[in-house]
């Protein structure tokens, strides 16, 4: 079992070069309104071997292998945990019905250990290279331009490979992952715990960080391969 609201400090073996300290947050406590009648959307299948949240653990431990995760549960919690490796953290959103996923970054946030972080959706199927060397130059969001995000989705404006504005309607889309690290874990730890800015989305709460003066880049990996499950016809 995996253990829950516990801060795990990993041993790494000698002679062993660590990178840089990283927490992974996966948020999955929502219903998926559309899907809700299946259960959890990350324990979907991904593939014939692996559910969605077991292929996203997977790509994530293959790129990072000494990072700490962390998934916020709410929705069916206890399904969601007994599918998790031990080493795999695990927090609750209890107010996940009335909430955003704001509030499962919030919890995440408040279980990490260091201010290195990435938050990677539950409900994403990628490969490796979608999140290879994301960690490397400072904080940034993946981008797509090339339509596997629904025109619906949340977009971006960029300017010189770096993300002014995150709104509606922008025909580049973020790809619900995105990395913070130092002063702009700082703000957005702040932010998500301000109560008055409790019914903002994430992508709200990162515009607020860009205007405050912090760069975020954009990337957009080579060979990167994404799709966001909505629905049994994405998977």
């Amino acid at each position: 079992m995996p253990n829950r609201f516990t801060t795990t400090v990993k041993k790494i073996g000698a002679g062993t070069v660590p990178e840089k300290p990283l927490t992974v947050i996966i948020p999955v406590a929502g219903m998926g309104h559309r899907m809700k009648s299946y259960g959890p959307k990350c324990l979907l299948p991904a593939n014939k071997k692996e559910t969605i949240l077991e292929k996203t653990i997977s790509n994530i431990k293959r790129e990072y292998p000494y990072c700490d995760i962390i998934v916020v549960a709410g929705f069916e919690s206890e399904k969601v945990i007994k599918t998790l490796p031990s080493e795999v953290r695990v927090v609750e959103n209890h107010q996940y019905e009335s909430t955003n996923i704001a509030e499962s970054i919030r919890i995440g946030i408040n279980a990490a250990a260091n201010k290195h972080l990435l938050i990677v959706y539950g409900d994403l199927v990628f490969n490796v290279y979608s999140i290879r060397d994301i960690t490397s130059d400072g904080p940034c969001a993946i981008i797509d331009s090339k339509e596997r995000f629904k025109e619906d989705e949340v977009g971006v404006t960029v300017v010189d490979e770096k993300i002014t504005n995150f709104a509606y309607g922008l025909p580049r889309k973020w790809s619900q992952i995105a990395y913070f690290e130092d002063k702009s874990f700082d703000i957005l730890k702040e932010l998500c715990s301000d109560k008055r800015k409790s019914k903002l989305y994430p992508f709200e709460l990162f515009n607020i960080i860009i205007n405050s003066g912090i760069v975020m880049k954009a990337k957009e990996p080579s060979g990167m391969l994404i799709k966001e499950i909505d629905s049994l016809k994405d998977l």
